[in-house]
């Protein structure tokens, strides 16, 4: 099944697009995200929504009262753990075979006494052996679509190639399965919930960018132990997203 969001990609031999000499994908030119805000320009364009926005925008009033109300204990959480796995990734991009990368992390001179608040969330993301079964291709990655006038940014992607290829990917994208992945933080008992709108509005994004995804994930990271979930296929993410998608246009963009 091709969706819209593959359209621009889908071009009689043309291959996965923006691959670096060392194997991550090449920043989309012009991309910038400006925070605290988190506002995506490409040049002098402001893109008028992110992935969180057009999902936020789905939730009810209730549910979104109930997130604002705990906003000071997930935040700092989140904030803290997504740049704990950021530096780590991209420090194992410049050194491959750093086997103390996790140790020096925590020792950060900027951020080690943050990270050794949360450390019983940082040490077992950072050391899952799942990071050395594949080949990390991008850390919080912005990306976007001119189509849909939509930005955002990722937590990370990777190959692996013990994955089997579907059989639905095009003729044009070569090499290992290629998985985008969401970390979320978890209190102690919390509960995981659904991700694939998310991931599947990364993936159209990337879409229009000439990048291709097989699979999605989630990292669920809590105090004590990291899980990675099981893979969703990349046609349910489109279509949690495509959902989430009419439902947003429906009230914001009825034209």
């Amino acid at each position: 099944m091709t969706f819209p969001s593959d359209a621009a990609a889908h071009l009689p031999g043309r291959g996965v697009t923006g691959m670096e000499a060392g194997g991550w994908l090449a920043p989309i030119p012009g991309l910038l995200r400006r925070d605290p805000d988190h506002c995506y320009w490409l040049g002098d364009h402001l893109f008028p929504v992110s992935i969180t926005g057009v999902l936020a925008a789905g939730k009810s009033s209730y549910a979104m009262a109930r997130i604002a109300a705990t906003q000071a204990i997930w935040q700092p959480r989140g904030t803290t753990c997504h740049l704990a796995l950021e530096l780590s990734l991209k420090a194992q991009r410049a050194t491959p075979r750093c086997q103390h990368r996790q140790v020096q992390l925590l020792e950060h001179p900027q951020h080690g006494e943050v990270f050794a608040e949360y450390a019983d969330w940082v040490e077992p993301l950072l050391g899952h052996g799942r990071w050395q079964q594949v080949q990390v291709i991008a850390s919080e990655r912005p990306t976007c679509c001119l189509v849909r006038n939509v930005a955002g940014t990722y937590d990370t992607a990777y190959l692996d190639p013990a994955l089997p290829i579907p059989a639905d990917r095009p003729s044009w994208v070569a090499g290992p399965a290629r998985v985008l992945a969401d970390l979320k933080t978890l209190a102690e008992g919390g509960s995981t919930y659904c991700t694939r709108a998310q991931i599947g509005g990364y993936m159209a994004l990337e879409s229009s960018q000439g990048q291709w995804f097989d699979y999605g994930q989630t990292i669920w990271c809590r105090p004590g132990r990291t899980q990675f979930s099981a893979l969703y296929s990349r046609r349910e993410c489109l279509l949690a997203w495509a959902a989430a998608w009419s439902h947003y246009t429906g009230a914001h963009r009825p034209f």
